[in-house]
């Protein structure tokens, strides 16, 4: 199957053409409350427009996306700045404006940034930057969680024999029917062609085991016309156990090829 274009932060911004014209204006304002000072010879409220502008353009253009950490800082200080200052001067007002407006932006491109463009669930780019934190929050409560590697069976001859458009449509459907079988606790994730994780809050195996039988009876009886069904491993971490994310991974992705290759040897 052939791989779609991340959507970036670029993207979303200069799709959106009426931020696109709202920040020219305010920065063609800007530009203007420089003169100005200058022009008063009031240098020191030009250096602090300068300034400002210049965390415009950092915020707007810069790569805040790929820095969760810079941008905060960046924000946190701009605010504190913000209402330090004399609102009524225009060049406080045009930085407010497009505080608001970036980070408005930088919430979409966040949301495109960890979303699979095709089935809605959560990317492995998720998985690898931000699991990892979600795990150490649970370690550090104490919480058990599971994590389940899913992968199709068959789906190869989906696209053969019915062409991508209902390849497609079989990871959309798997991916809904991964998400409906799940609770709004648990993460749904799209790792990568036609494999899935998921990471769940269970205490014991029974609960992986219950979630596993629900997604492969529904995909069973919903895409029965394309003859898929998935296989399935999982891996569960204890309070006491010692074990990494990366460690649970490779348990779980070893115990689904078992599996896959035990229920091939069984027809």
């Amino acid at each position: 199957m052939k791989r779609k274009n991340v959507r970036t932060a670029s993207v979303v911004y200069y799709r959106d053409i009426r931020t696109h014209i709202v920040i020219f204006i305010l920065i063609f304002f800007g530009i203007l409350s420089i003169i100005k000072n200058i022009l008063l010879g009031d240098y020191a409220s030009a250096i602090n427009s300068g300034m400002k502008f210049l965390a415009i353009l950092t915020i707007r253009f810069g790569l805040y996306i790929t820095a969760p950490i810079t941008d905060i800082s960046i924000y946190s200080f701009s605010i504190i700045q913000l209402f330090n200052l004399n609102l009524y001067y225009i060049d406080n007002i045009i930085f407010g404006i497009t505080l608001i407006l970036s980070f408005r932006d930088m919430l979409r491109a966040r949301k495109y940034l960890f979303t699979d463009s095709l089935t809605g669930l959560l990317n492995r780019r998720y998985f690898v930057e931000i699991i990892p934190k979600v795990i150490k929050l649970k370690e550090y409560v104490g919480k058990e969680f599971g994590l389940i590697v899913l992968d199709l069976d068959n789906f190869k001859p989906v696209n053969d024999n019915f062409g991508h458009k209902s390849g497609d449509y079989v990871l959309r459907k798997t991916g809904e029917i991964i998400n409906n079988s799940i609770r709004k606790s648990d993460l749904a994730i799209r790792y990568g062609g036609d494999e899935f994780v998921v990471l769940v809050n269970a205490k014991d195996e029974k609960v992986l085991d219950g979630i596993i039988k629900r997604i492969d009876e529904k995909i069973r009886k919903d895409l029965y016309i394309y003859n898929v069904s998935i296989s399935a491993g999982k891996s569960i971490k204890y309070k006491d156990d010692n074990i990494s994310l990366d460690e649970m991974f490779e348990k779980a992705d070893k115990n689904m090829y078992e599996n896959k290759k035990r229920r091939k040897n069984a027809r």
